[in-house]
């Protein structure tokens, strides 16, 4: 067993009639996993239950083989939580703000943490900006420092990149990937570029079911595109199983690119990318 392992095991949750997690089993190890699904697909439900903001109705959730509902305070301890919405439009500086956040998690003598959080997500010229007077991406920078306070072993992130311009997202990328060396770090998002650089394993979820945790490169083994000139009807006629992702004009000539299992005679097989992934597992 690796000294740090977080287990989902047997985990069902309900609202009411609804089942948001339908008895997941899942072990992750250090290393980024990107959560992938579409709205409502359980993502945050999951991200919830493993901060122990929620509670399974069946199953239980394990931090190195003992249930984090037994182990309290010493598993928030070991955790890093940023969540979906971050209301943090308030009149307090950046460097007050983590203070507030250190003292909440019981952190003693944080002065040496925040300092090297400040510089690590480059936000020395903001720290004494009230985080009201703050962009997204920056704000959204001060979020991830509040959630590496700890040194935290397990990072939950839930939507990080959300309202984020493509430098802002870009940026946000390479620190998570660097957080993925020696933690355990999920992110749930529904963007494909949020985990297709940085994720070494994927989990595809739809309806409160894992449908596959996969190294990004095995779960593309397993999708096949192809691209085609041939008019939409004849591919379909030649193909019924085709499923087109999309189409375009080039050099004159209009191209269609769909998943196949096995392609027509007038269809060449193309690199299959995350996009295409996503689409043929959640349609």
């Amino acid at each position: 067993m690796m000294e740090n392992r977080l287990e989902l095991s047997n985990v069902l949750k309900r609202y009411g009639k609804i089942i948001a997690l339908d008895h997941v089993n899942l072990a992750l190890e250090p290393g980024v996993y990107g959560l992938l699904g579409q709205n409502g697909a359980g993502k945050s439900t999951m991200i919830h239950l493993l901060a122990g903001i929620l509670v399974p109705d069946e199953g239980s959730i394990l931090w190195n083989d003992k249930p984090i509902a037994r182990l309290g305070e010493s598993y928030r301890r070991i955790l890093g939580y940023m969540p979906q919405s971050s209301n943090v439009d308030i009149d307090i500086t950046v460097t007050g703000f983590l203070h507030y956040m250190a003292a909440l998690k019981k952190i003693k003598k944080p002065d040496s943490a925040i300092e090297s959080l400040i510089g690590y997500l480059h936000l020395e010229e903001y720290r004494h900006f009230r985080l009201n007077q703050l962009s997204g991406g920056t704000k959204q920078r001060v979020m991830i420092a509040q959630s590496l306070l700890n040194n935290p072993k397990v990072l939950l992130l839930d939507e990080p990149t959300a309202g984020l311009d493509p430098v802002e997202r870009m940026n946000l990328r390479n620190i998570i990937a660097e957080c993925g060396k020696d933690k355990i770090v999920l992110l749930a998002t529904h963007v494909i570029s949020d985990v297709e650089f940085i994720a070494g394993n994927i989990i595809m979820m739809k309806e409160g079911k894992v449908l596959a945790m996969m190294d990004q490169k095995d779960l593309m083994a397993h999708t096949f595109v192809y691209e085609t000139i041939q008019d939409r009807d004849s591919l379909l006629i030649d193909d019924p199983d085709a499923r087109i992702v999309n189409q375009h004009y080039r050099n004159g000539k209009m191209y269609i690119r769909y998943l196949s299992k096995r392609g027509t005679s007038e269809s060449k097989q193309v690199e299959t990318t995350l996009d295409d992934v996503y689409l043929d597992w959640l349609g």
